[in-house]
């Protein structure tokens, strides 16, 4: 799997976005056909090379009657890339393929990556878990990557220039390949291991890999292409993206744990967007896409908080009142402070603030009967309004 030259923005903003445009479009070489050999395996070459790889839990040795296992290293804009494969070598043809029945099978490799640190995987498969030991006698990484096996058009099928690829696709091939890259590119090197466990993978072609990053507002971006149907059914695309928490919380999502669908705004035709917190990392993954003569992008929605609920009401004295309500759940970032108003007519409007419920106003009119609302405020800005609720005079 061939890797482009990404251009990374060294300007960082702090709010959260993804941008994928989706166009009938390729931009991976397809992957070469194999040959019957054993010499990526490490007791024939110095790291990166292969330790074990499997199909359906059953393991591939370097010797299979059918299936070749393959990795490469080189260094491409900064950063050390390690490229792997599992190919049938029985099937004939110009792109390394598995077998059609392979679809959807579970296959694994784990690839002595050497000593540099493995940071960001990216994979043409489904369904994908990564593992990464450290070997305190070799001083080495070992990279374990597990999935099922994927059908796609064959890229090179596809006009890069023009970004058009054929209505229907006939010449398909089924993969199990990806990369590890240990991210040196990044212009902040202090930021490095915050990038540790980035990982996409899917059924569609990328541009770039691992997918770009820029600012204003903060976005990452991945142009996808395919052609519309494969073998005369149409195709349905997936994404995949594991973004670790840690490179969120430097990208300014300081509280990753609460981001919500409500954070990516999408149209992806009939495809549909998930947005999954996790402990430690989140992931966003996108089904059910499909490719037609037009342009979607997935970028950014609201990642501000919710409106405070239940709110109540009470005048402490003819001038002071106090609003109680429940707090505001965040969308990917901390709720700092909260904002009251208080609002008649003809009256000036009155505002509080306050780190959390009650909020109190002051200044109020003597014998006037107001209506209030709350908001929350994070980094990003305001909350929507709570509903409203009267203050009697």
């Amino acid at each position: 799997m061939t890797k482009r030259t990404t251009v990374l923005a060294a300007t960082l903003v702090t709010l959260a976005g993804l941008a994928v445009p989706l166009v009938g479009a390729s931009a991976q070489a397809a992957p070469a056909r194999s040959g019957p050999y054993p010499g990526a395996w490490c007791d024939h070459q110095a790291p990166p090379c292969v330790v074990s790889a499997s199909r359906n839990g059953v393991a591939i040795g370097e010797d299979d009657g059918t299936y070749v296992v393959s990795v490469t290293g080189y260094t491409q804009s900064g950063e050390f890339l390690a490229t792997w494969n599992i190919a049938d070598y029985q099937i004939a043809g110009t792109y390394a393929t598995l077998a059609s029945t392979d679809s959807g099978v579970p296959f694994s490799i784990t690839v002595d990556y050497g000593t540099h640190s493995p940071r960001v995987v990216d994979e043409y498969a489904d369904g994908v878990s990564v593992s990464k030991n450290y070997n305190t006698a070799t001083s080495t990484w070992d990279v374990t990557v597990s999935g099922t096996a994927v059908q796609q058009g064959v890229n090179a099928d596809c006009n890069a220039i023009s970004f058009t690829c054929p209505y229907n696709e006939t010449n398909t091939v089924v993969t199990f390949q990806g990369d590890i890259g240990d991210w040196q590119q990044w212009p902040d090197s202090a930021q490095w291991n915050d990038f540790d466990g980035l990982d996409q993978w899917t059924n569609v072609e990328e541009t770039a890999i691992p997918p770009q990053i820029t600012g204003n507002p903060f976005a990452i971006s991945e142009q996808l292409g395919n052609s519309h149907e494969l073998n005369g059914q149409v195709f349905q695309g997936f994404w995949d993206a594991v973004l670790p928490n840690a490179f969120l919380v430097d990208m300014g999502i300081n509280d990753p744990s609460t981001l919500t669908p409500a954070g990516i705004s999408a149209s992806v035709g009939t495809g549909t967007v998930t947005v999954t917190p996790g402990a430690t990392s989140t992931e966003i993954a996108i089904t059910g896409i499909t490719f037609s003569p037009r342009t979607v992008r997935i970028k950014r929605g609201t990642i501000t908080p919710n409106a405070p609920t239940s709110l109540s009401t009470r005048r402490a004295s003819a001038t002071l009142a106090y609003l109680t309500f429940h707090a505001a759940r965040p969308r990917g970032s901390y709720v700092r402070s909260y904002e009251g108003r208080c609002r008649a007519a003809h009256h000036t409007t009155r505002y509080g603030t306050g780190r959390r419920s009650p909020v109190k106003i002051t200044s109020l009119t003597r014998g006037v009967s107001y209506v209030c609302q709350v908001r929350a405020k994070a980094s990003v800005g305001y909350g929507p309004w709570s509903r409203s609720r009267t203050l009697a005079r």
